[in-house]
């Protein structure tokens, strides 16, 4: 017999998985209402995600990892909006 517990972060998983699965069909696919359709079903999971964590962390199943310090948080976005910068994709560096 499953606990409360195991239900809970079974159906936490459950939620993130989906998001991920959503958002990789999204980016997969070439048909624009088809993309639209699963970036709308993503943002679902991640909704359902964020009710189930705040059940678990309120009985004290689940603990997300602290906060990250606000200047590491600055250091990675601004690398990460650096590498996505399609203007800085060139013919020499393109990928695709």
């Amino acid at each position: 017999m499953y606990t409360e517990r195991e239900m809970t972060l079974d159906a936490l998983e459950i939620a993130k998985t989906g998001a991920v699965m959503f958002t990789q069909a999204a980016t997969e696919t070439s048909n624009p209402q088809l993309r639209q359709a699963l970036l709308q079903m993503r943002a679902q999971c991640e909704q359902t995600q964020q009710r189930i964590s705040e059940y678990a962390q309120q009985r004290m199943f689940y603990m997300p990892a602290p906060p990250a310090p606000a200047q590491d948080v600055q250091t990675v976005a601004r690398f990460l909006n650096q590498s996505v910068d399609p203007a800085s994709i060139t013919s020499e560096n393109k990928f695709l």
